[in-house]
């Protein structure tokens, strides 16, 4: 199962390394260790694991991504959560960008 949807790069700076790497820790993130999660832009499907991947895009200011969380039905609640978290991190913009502490 697929879940998709299109963000947009909302940072002047574009997705350099800072955001690249927290978007990479968040995909990374031991929970959603079975689901796959993958960007695509300019005909490239990037995995959003991999901060080399992500910067490998070259997704500048206004660019428009389409953003998908593979997954199993037995993962469908953490994928959801996922995708929750990746759409969240690209809404805000990641002026303030920080890994989600699930722990609180």
């Amino acid at each position: 199962m697929t879940l998709t949807n299109f963000v947009t790069i909302k940072s002047k700076n574009g997705m350099h390394l800072r955001p690249a790497g927290i978007l990479s820790q968040i995909a990374s993130k031991s929970d959603y260790y079975d689901i796959g999660i993958f960007l695509l832009y300019d005909g490239i499907r990037a995995d959003a694991k991999s901060v080399f991947n992500v910067m490998g895009l070259g997704a500048f200011y206004g660019a428009s991504l389409l953003l998908e969380v593979e997954y199993e039905e037995k993962d469908s609640d953490i994928a959801h959560k996922a995708f929750e978290d990746l759409n969240e991190f690209f809404e805000s913009g990641y002026q303030n960008a920080e890994v989600p502490d699930d722990s609180k």
